[in-house]
C-alpha cells in the first residue's frame, strides 16, 4: 500500500508538474531539440509531419526517463540498506521522519515559500557539466546520440526531480524506488512529448498555480511519511481507515 500511494503521488506529480516546473525548466530543452531536428531534416529535402517530429523526440524521452530509473533503484538500494540497520537499532521512524523532512522542504521551495533548490543543487554537482556535453548532440540524427541526450538531461539538477528520488527512498527497495521514478517520468511525457503545445495554452499564471499544486500534493506525502515515522516510534497512533494505513 505504501509503495501504491508513492507511485500515485510521482505519476500526478509528473503529469501537473509538466504543464508548469517542468515545461520552465525543460521547455528550452525541448524547443532547441525539435527545431535543430527539424532544420535538419529540411536541409535534406524532408518534411516530417507531427507524428514524425513527436516520434524523434522518443529516443530522448527514453534516455531521460532511464537515468531517473537508474537513480530511483540507486536511491531505493540505499534506503533499503538504511532500513535494514535502522531496523537493528530501532532507528526506522527516524529515517521516514527525516525523509518527510526533507520532502516538506522541496515542496515549499517549489511553492515558493524557500528559495529554489536548482540553485543549491547546481552549485553542489557543479550544474552546467552535463549541459556542456549535450551541446554537441543536438541535431544529431543517431538513436544512441539521442538517448545518450536524453540520458544527461536526466542528470540536469531539477528539485522536482530531488523531491521523487525521496520518495522513490520511501520505498526502500531497489524495484520499489525504480519503479517509483519510472512512473514519475511517464507522467512528464504528454506535455513535454507534444513541444509544450497544450502547455502554452494554459497562461503563466495558470501554470504557476499546478506547480505550486504540485507541491502541496508532495507536502501532503510528505506529513504522511512524517507521521508514518512517528507512529513507528509510538509517538503518536497509527490511522487505519478501512483496508487503508494511512500512517
Amino acid at each position: 500500500m505504501e509503495l501504491l500511494s508513492g507511485l500515485t503521488i510521482a505519476f500526478v506529480t509528473g503529469v501537473i508538474s509538466s504543464f508548469g516546473h517542468c515545461l520552465g525548466m525543460c521547455g528550452g530543452i525541448v524547443a532547441i531539440y525539435s527545431a535543430r531536428q527539424a532544420a535538419t531534416a529540411e536541409a535534406v529535402g524532408a518534411k516530417p509531419g507531427m507524428l514524425a517530429r513527436a516520434g524523434s523526440l522518443l529516443p530522448v524521452h527514453a534516455g531521460r526517463i532511464t537515468t531517473y530509473t537508474f537513480l530511483g533503484a540507486l536511491v531505493g538500494f540505499a534506503s533499503s540498506l538504511l532500513s535494514e540497520m535502522g531496523g537493528l537499532v530501532g532507528l526506522q521512524g527516524g529515517f521516514s521522519i527525516l525523509v518527510g523532512i526533507l520532502m516538506a522542504i522541496i515542496a515549499l521551495s517549489l511553492m515558493g515559500v524557500l528559495p529554489s533548490i536548482e540553485t543549491v543543487l547546481a552549485a553542489a554537482t557543479r550544474g552546467i557539466a552535463p549541459m556542456q556535453r549535450m551541446r554537441g548532440l543536438f541535431g544529431q540524427h543517431s538513436i544512441w546520440a539521442n538517448i545518450l541526450l536524453g540520458i544527461l538531461w536526466g542528470m540536469l539538477p531539477c528539485g522536482l526531480v530531488f523531491a521523487m528520488l525521496v520518495v522513490a527512498a520511501g520505498a526502500q527497495s531497489v524495484w520499489g524506488g525504480a519503479l517509483t521514478m519510472l512512473v514519475f517520468g511517464l507522467g512528464t511525457i504528454p506535455t513535454l512529448l507534444g513541444f509544450g503545445l497544450a502547455a502554452n495554452m494554459l497562461s503563466p499564471q495558470l501554470r504557476g498555480r499546478l506547480q505550486i499544486f504540485a507541491g502541496v500534493l508532495i507536502l501532503l506525502f510528505a506529513l504522511q511519511t512524517i507521521l508514518r515515522g512517528l507512529a513507528v516510534a509510538n509517538l503518536v497512533p497509527s490511522l487505519i481507515l478501512g483496508p487503508v494505513m494511512l500512517w
